[in-house]
């Protein structure tokens, strides 16, 4: 864990480095540029001229089309080396709004249709772009004007418009998959996480451990999903509110995992304590959502505030001593200040790039604990099956089975004591006695084998031995075996079979004695 926490490291210095490169460029942007707004009044056939009394000024952060039918006019810069540029170029509108572009009195598309009220409103998907004809452009001043307006949104947004540039025409979604691509490579991580936890909870017997962890992995996969679904599928933008819940539901689940894993692992707390103490967690958690602006805000406000809580428990518990506590603390830590370096990446990144490794290392250590509890379960199990067959071997000493034989038509009676192997011979079988007789009794393999005692032990498909008569196991090259009985007969031993042969005959040599 110690080296999987320096690795650790290493890969958040690399994330932090590559902030810059995550973020997607935005060229010749109006996010900066001074915009003039009116309400739409009357006819909209014709463009507004901008110089009423009911328009104002304000810049792109505050434009707000929410429950209105708004002009948005804004003057662009544009030298002849851009227009000249190569590729076809564009106008990009990403925003809770159906939307028109008019650039320089010429109407370049139209996202959805605008209007007045909810029924004469089309909504708009939530990312728009317009081809530009190269022509429109003038160098110089050139004005772009946008229709706008949101009348079928739930939510009231501080922000609900996004962004606004020029650029190389193609398609919005494409642009904002790229910028998410990197953090979907960990998709595959959470995915694999669900089936392995959900796996391994199936099959261990403390199934709240790995039950944790799946919950953790479906949420951070489900949040990832959700948070790129803006760069997969072009959706209207009313839909953008559910995606909105969406993210902060699977942060508050990401953060409510995080906690109980760490009250399971790290703490002394019963179960009903624990679950007490996820709840006040959750209460802790809820402040953020209602409290932060914005739902990125509410998003990086939760996690953060999560893995400061999760820091604090499991920096109280190394300083009482538990270790690997330690090491969960500094982890903790260490995202909490990432996720303040780097502001709203964090949850676009970061987030994911962190979680990702944090999994794979406890994929790693959970697969190591699997192993261990295995060896330790068929370790017991064949203490049991040596402790079953010494009690067989008393118990053959002191009152031997008797196995009621059927061989031409006379009925023997036999003491499995006096057997020394069975071989098969078609529908009949061959008992090997250790005074040297051998006698062929009307009886298969299979069925003799379901009436001889646990001492008796099945080493090949024709072959059964009396393990109390095996002097030693060896090993041939071919990878199956043979078996060495007392009186000096040889019986091969399956290559498949072998491994359980040896087990069962690791019994001590004190106990035939």
């Amino acid at each position: 864990m110690t080296r999987f926490f320096l690795f650790l490291c290493a890969l958040a210095l690399i994330a932090l480095m590559s902030t810059g490169s995550a973020r997607s460029q935005e060229p010749l942007t109006l996010r900066n540029a001074p915009l003039t707004v009116c309400p739409v009044t009357g006819e909209t056939s014709a463009l507004p001229d901008f110089t009423g009394p009911e328009c104002e000024t304000m810049d792109f952060n505050a434009l707000d089309p929410q429950g209105r039918h708004l002009w948005v006019q804004a003057q662009l810069m544009l030298d002849a080396d851009w227009i000249a540029s190569p590729g076809p170029k564009g106008v990009y509108l990403s925003g809770l709004a159906a939307s028109e572009i008019h650039l320089n009195g010429v109407l370049l598309g139209a996202n959805g249709v605008p209007g007045d009220t909810a029924a004469r409103e089309r909504p708009g998907r939530i990312d728009f772009a317009a081809h530009a004809p190269r022509d429109v452009f003038v160098a110089g001043e050139n004005t772009l004007v946008l229709r706008l307006s949101s009348h079928h949104g739930f939510l009231n947004l501080t922000a609900p418009m996004q962004a606004a540039f020029l650029a190389e025409y193609g398609s919005p979604t494409s642009r904002i998959l790229s910028y998410y691509w990197p953090s979907l490579i960990m998709f595959g991580v959470f995915a694999l996480g669900v089936l392995v936890f959900t796996a391994m909870a199936a099959r261990a017997e403390d199934k709240e451990d790995p039950v944790i962890l799946a919950v953790l992995c479906a949420a951070l996969g489900a949040q990832l999903l959700i948070e790129a679904a803006r760069g997969l599928i072009s959706y209207p933008y009313p839909l953008h509110d559910w995606r909105l819940i969406g993210i902060v539901a699977s942060a508050f689940l990401t953060s409510l995992s995080l906690m109980a894993l760490v009250l399971k692992r790290f703490t002394p707390l019963s179960l009903n304590t624990r679950v007490a103490g996820l709840g006040l967690g959750a209460l802790f958690l809820l402040l953020p959502v209602f409290l932060s602006r914005g739902f990125d805000g509410k998003t990086w406000a939760v996690l953060t505030l999560a893995f400061t809580l999760c820091a604090i428990v499991c920096g109280y518990q190394g300083l009482r001593g538990r270790r690997d506590a330690r090491i969960f603390a500094a982890g903790f830590a260490l995202s909490a200040v990432i996720a303040v370096y780097t502001d709203s990446v964090f949850i676009d990144f970061h987030l994911y790039w962190l979680a990702g490794l944090f999994l794979i290392a406890l994929f790693v250590q959970q697969a190591l604990t699997l192993l261990r509890e295995q060896r330790i379960r068929a370790s017991e199990t064949r203490r049991a099956e040596a402790l079953d067959t010494a009690l067989a071997l008393a118990r053959q000493a002191s009152d031997p089975a008797t196995l009621q034989l059927e061989n031409g038509g006379r009925t023997d009676f036999v003491r499995t004591q006096e057997i020394t192997r069975i071989q098969a011979a078609g529908d009949y079988a061959e008992l090997h006695y250790e005074d040297g007789r051998c006698v062929l009794y009307t009886i298969t393999l299979a069925r003799l084998e379901e009436q001889l005692p646990p001492t008796f032990l099945r080493v090949h498909r024709s072959h059964i031995v009396n393990t109390a008569h095996v002097e030693t196991l060896e090993r041939e090259a071919g990878g199956g075996g043979r078996l060495i009985l007392r009186w000096g007969e040889e019986v091969p031993v399956s290559r498949r079979i072998l491994p359980r042969v040896r087990s069962a005959l690791s019994a001590p040599d004190a106990v035939q004695s």
